[in-house]
């Protein structure tokens, strides 16, 4: 994570915002990413069990700055892997004995200053 950490610094400190999204959205908006915070959300020891986890976390959580969606998830899966995360997140709920549980990012990423959605 660090490696990628560093990745999206430069990308930040050279405005690569056409090959870098947290650039873009940090030289639009002028939030930057909080990268003490960065927190894997998932993660597998395979490579294509990453490719379709990433897609599934896009979808369940919406408001990011991903800029493609992944491979493709057949809508008539959708309803299912919801359940899922639902169920799951009561559980994480219950063994952390917490209210609520926020996100902090896709497979790896952070919140940026002044929003409190993922990059």
């Amino acid at each position: 994570m660090q490696e990628r950490i560093k990745e999206h610094g430069r990308d930040i400190q050279l405005a690569r915002t056409q090959t870098s999204a947290v650039s873009e959205h940090t030289h639009e908006t002028g939030h930057y990413p909080i990268w003490n915070e960065v927190k894997f959300i998932d993660q597998g020891p395979h490579w294509y069990t990453r490719r379709v986890k990433e897609p599934i976390h896009i979808r369940l959580h919406p408001n990011n700055i991903n800029r493609d969606s992944g491979i493709e998830i057949p809508e008539a899966w959708i309803p299912t892997i919801k359940k899922d995360n639902n169920r799951r997140t009561v559980q994480q709920r219950t063994a952390e004995g917490t209210a609520t549980r926020r996100n902090n990012g896709t497979i790896g990423g952070s919140k940026c200053t002044n929003h409190s959605h993922p990059l």
